[in-house]
């Protein structure tokens, strides 16, 4: 009965450190501990079959049961239209030598695909995908350690921020799940955890979301509101949403999406 308490509350800690990790390695579970790997990885194939944890390629990530979220290709089909318009607003707020820094996902997929124009930009994201499509572009890209989510192309864990927290940006450009009055948020707290290091690096935040992101709060707080310099967004969101942005300080460019392109 000892044996089953102890084991029962190891990995009660287990869960509590993989959570507030995000995503963390089995060698430093294993420090963190002072135990084994063996035991380590043995706890570990416990809870990953109870759903609470999944395993990656030498280490593990805390499993989100609240939602099913889509993947890339799934996302990058929807609104298109939108996160292109947004997109061609969005670089008219960079300048030649800027530092900036681009999150995962589909918006900045499509601002990334713009960067072409703008000579000596140095970049750092953690999007791989993005990072691919910018090096195919010959720019000077910096991508951080970490391990791959398969849902969004980003690179998540302890090495990504760690990396993040010695850097400094001009501009960070973000792509959110969710985003009020209030707050900024995310469906993977890993990937939050990352987001909110590049918002704190930063010294201007510009947040890249589509109509159907406004208004939303999802699972993972990533930032406050008043982090926000300015929100790009699209001609079909709700007008009185964006005035309620700008009193609170946030300066909010549209995007236009004629009737006829959609």
């Amino acid at each position: 009965m000892g044996d089953t308490i102890l084991k029962e509350k190891r990995k009660e800690k287990l869960i509590e450190i993989i959570k507030r990790s995000g995503t963390i390695s089995i060698n430093d579970l294993a420090k963190k501990l002072g135990l084994s790997s063996v035991t380590i990885r043995k706890d570990i194939r416990e809870l990953e079959e109870a759903g609470l944890v999944s395993r990656l390629w030498g280490g593990v990530s805390f499993r989100e049961n609240s939602i099913t979220e889509q993947t890339f290709d799934q996302k990058s089909i929807i609104n298109l239209l939108e996160k292109k318009a947004i997109a061609q607003i969005a670089i008219t707020l960079l300048n030649p030598g800027d530092i900036i820094g681009i999150s995962a996902g589909t918006t900045a997929y499509e601002f990334a695909k713009l960067l072409y124009q703008f000579p000596n930009l140095q970049i750092v994201t953690y999007g791989v995908n993005i990072a691919y499509l910018l090096a195919r572009m010959g720019k000077s890209v910096v991508v951080p350690g970490g391990f791959i989510r398969d849902k969004s192309y980003a690179l998540i864990g302890e090495e990504t921020v760690a990396f993040l927290k010695k850097i400094h940006l001009d501009k960070c450009f973000m792509g959110v799940d969710g985003i009020d009055e209030e707050v900024l948020t995310d469906v993977n707290m890993a990937e939050a955890t990352v987001n909110r290091t590049m918002i704190e690096r930063s010294r201007k935040l510009i947040v890249i979301a589509d109509h159907t992101k406004l208004g939303q709060r999802k699972l993972v707080p990533i930032a406050s509101i008043d982090k926000v310099d300015v929100l790009v967004t699209d001609n079909k969101a709700d007008k009185e949403l964006l005035k309620a942005f700008e009193d609170k300080g946030v300066k909010v460019l549209v995007g236009e999406v004629k009737e006829e392109d959609t």
